[in-house]
Parts: structure tokens; C-alpha cells; sequence
């Protein structure tokens, strides 16, 4: 890797943790931070969705009450925030944390950018000019978009992830990244996808999957996941038999308040490929079973419900199993 120490690298097989979107009340989540750390998972990555908590002022408070647990952003954009600012963030709570930080970059979806009116124009490009532009910033070198100063902070080693779902973004993540974050794909498209990220260089591996523990959780998150499937490549909304029209509308329709034809699309078929459901022990060794044969560095879990307190037991049995399971 071309960085410094990244998440899982020092742990024993494969690394677990958790993914959530910081919806819920700061301190909420700092505790929960500080619970995966005493349940003995080994990092969390944090969402980026725009406008609502900030992951990072988040991280940067849980670096001062845990020890040992990573943590990561999972994924920011290169389009709210200079990346200049953003790796001046990251590089704070790197060293807030003693080294335990890494930054996880993607093109964003119309959740982050669409409360701010803003358009994901030429992805590759601009999340290419991203990971430019925050090395410099580490590194402490003059680049196209950035001029170092004698008071900026540099610490060099900050580890790299790009988050993605399509190809040119993961294989640019093979070339130049320190490791990806594979989140929201379906079963049948992770090896593809794993295989675009890994097709110049064996970058790190963190693959993510949505996961609920009781039928109620899953009927209640089933049409939540229109919006993944927004934010999929065609080809793989294809594979689906999705149409993107069908989609959009049925999202519109479900910021309208109505959910039919979000559960209309998110069928039975769609959701096993996108959602793993039972109970702990079930879950975790599905899991592994669907993941160890990839050959992840840190595998987890998406926690899709808004009952942090609630959810982080049976999230956590389930990862123990399937660390025991992927040996």
C-alpha cells in the first residue's frame, strides 16, 4: 500500500465493522462508535450524504474516547468540499486518532447533491483531481489546485478508498487508491466489481453488505433501497430487469409519501440480492459464505435502521460468526 497503516491492517484475518449514516444524535453516534469498539469490531466507517451530521466532526470526536477501532468516511465527494479542505479534515482526525483514520472518496449520489443543487459532472475526472490534490495536501507538494502554506498540515500516510459501484471509478481505484469500499452491490456483481478494482494492483478490500435481523426491519427498509439501485450502473440495473424511469419514479413518488411502487420494484428477487435478513448466527455465516471466497481485507455490515442501540448486538454477533466461519 502507498500509505500509512490502513483500516484492518494490523488485525489478524479478516477485519469487521460497521457502516451506518450518521442520522441519528451526535452523541448517539459516538456511542455507538465507542460500543463496536468494546464489542470487539475493528472499524466503522461513517456516510457522506450532504447536508446533515458531518462524518467527519463525528470521527473527530470519536477518536478522542476509542483506542484501537478505525475509522473511516465512507464515501465523501469531490464536489461540497474542496479537497484541499477535506484533506485537511481527514488528516486532522489522523492524527487526532494516532494514525487510525482513512478517507474514502467517490463521484457522490443525488442524496449528497441534490439538496445542494449541485450535478455529478464528469465523475472520474473530478474524484481523479480529488485523490491528487489530498495527497499533495499530505504530502506537503505543490499540485494543480493546491499551494502549500507554512501553517497547513501534513501527515504523510493518510490511507485512500474510493467508493464505488461502476467500473472506470474502481478500476482508477486499482491504479491509484490504497484500497476500495464496495457498498450496496448486489451479490451476483461483487466479483465483477471486485475484479475491476483489482485489475492493475491487489488494492485493500472492504466489502459492506446491508444486513436486518427481523422480518419488520426488512419490510421496512425495502423501499429505501430504490435508491441504491439509482445510484447502480445500468448494466447492473439490467442485469435486474430495473428501468431507470421506473425507478425515478417511484423514488418521486415516495418522497410523496407513497411507497407502492418503490415496493413494487424492490420484489423478493431484488431484495435477496441486495439485503442479507435472519437471525444473527444466519446472517454471519451467509456473510461468509458470500464474501470469504473474494478474498476481502474487512468485511461488514450496513446498518439500515435508525435503532443504533438497538441493532449494534446482534450486528456485532453476526460479524463474530463470520470472522470464525472466514478463519
Amino acid at each position: 500500500m502507498r500509505g500509512g497503516r490502513s483500516l484492518g491492517e494490523v488485525r489478524v484475518g479478516v477485519a469487521t465493522g460497521l457502516w451506518f449514516f450518521p442520522g441519528a444524535p451526535g452523541p448517539s453516534v459516538v456511542s455507538t462508535i465507542v460500543a463496536a469498539e468494546q464489542a470487539g469490531l475493528d472499524e466503522v466507517w461513517l456516510g457522506d450524504e450532504g447536508p446533515a451530521r458531518d462524518p467527519f466532526a463525528l470521527l473527530a470526536a470519536a477518536a478522542g474516547v476509542t483506542r484501537t477501532i478505525s475509522l473511516g468516511v465512507a464515501v465523501t465527494n469531490p464536489y461540497l468540499r474542496h479537497p484541499a479542505a477535506t484533506a485537511a479534515t481527514a488528516l486532522t482526525i489522523q492524527e487526532l486518532s494516532g494514525g487510525r483514520m482513512t478517507l474514502g472518496m467517490g463521484a457522490g449520489g443525488d442524496l449528497a447533491l441534490g439538496p445542494a443543487q449541485l450535478k455529478r459532472t464528469r465523475p472520474l475526472e473530478a474524484t481523479r483531481r480529488a485523490v491528487r490534490i489530498v495527497r499533495a495536501v499530505s504530502n506537503a507538494e505543490a499540485t494543480e489546485g493546491y499551494t502549500p502554506v507554512d501553517h497547513a498540515i501534513d501527515r504523510k500516510g493518510l490511507p485512500i478508498y474510493i467508493g464505488a459501484r461502476g467500473e472506470r471509478l474502481n478500476r482508477f481505484a486499482s491504479e491509484s487508491a490504497d484500497g476500495v469500499f464496495l457498498g450496496g452491490i448486489p451479490f451476483s456483481r461483487l466479483a465483477t466489481t471486485l475484479s475491476w478494482a483489482r485489475s492493475v494492483q491487489r488494492v485493500r478490500a472492504s466489502i459492506y453488505v446491508n444486513a436486518v435481523f427481523d422480518d419488520d426491519a426488512l419490510e421496512a427498509i425495502r423501499p429505501q433501497m430504490i435508491w441504491v439501485l439509482i445510484d447502480t450502473p445500468e448494466e447492473t440495473r439490467q442485469q435486474l430487469g430495473l428501468a431507470l424511469e421506473d425507478l425515478l419514479l417511484a423514488a418521486r413518488a415516495l418522497g410523496d409519501g407513497d411507497d407502492s411502487l418503490a415496493r413494487r420494484a424492490v420484489d423478493d428477487v431484488v431484495l435477496d440480492e441486495l439485503v442479507l435478513h435472519g437471525t444473527p448466527k444466519t446472517v454471519g455465516r451467509e456473510l461468509a459464505d458470500r464474501l470469504a471466497p473474494l478474498g476481502p481485507d474487512s468485511i461488514g455490515i450496513s446498518l439500515l435502521t435508525g435503532d443504533l442501540a438497538g441493532i449494534i448486538g446482534p450486528a456485532a454477533e453476526a460479524l463474530h460468526v463470520a470472522r470464525a466461519r472466514a478463519g
